[in-house]
């Protein structure tokens, strides 16, 4: 189990790389981790298991602080590339008696020349479909 965990941390630290919408500046942290822990100097000696606890440490933090904010990023650039727009809407039938626009009594009905459908009045939305 761990070492699946592992292989899909380090997967996912692959994929981050190469992703474009993670900034420089946290792909610099995997790359410091594997510095660190190629590096002969430490915080400790290595000494037994003791010397390697510190490289554990700093990887990862490292490699951890990268994938969650890494992913964070990802998810972000995925939700601006979105491009659904959330909206309300209603159905209007002209032909049903009982719709809204319609309840008005006859005496206040306008001419002839307002409900012309070629002519959308100021300020209402074009009658056509606008996916043409």
């Amino acid at each position: 189990m761990g070492m699946f965990l592992f292989l899909r941390r380090l997967l996912s630290v692959v994929y981050l790389m190469t992703h474009p919408a993670v900034p420089v500046h946290l792909k610099v942290l995997p790359v410091l981790a594997f510095i660190y822990l190629v590096f002969p100097r430490d915080l400790w000696f290595d000494f037994r298991a003791f010397g390697f606890l510190d490289d554990f440490i700093v990887g990862g933090l490292f490699i951890g602080t990268f994938v969650n904010k890494g992913w964070a990023r990802v998810l972000e650039a995925q939700r601006k590339r979105d491009d659904t727009i959330p909206a309300e809407f209603r159905v209007i039938n002209e032909d049903d008696p009982s719709s809204p626009d319609d309840a008005s009594s006859p005496d206040d009905a306008p001419s002839d020349a307002a409900h012309d459908t070629d002519a959308p009045d100021a300020g209402s939305a074009p009658t056509s479909d606008l996916r043409g």
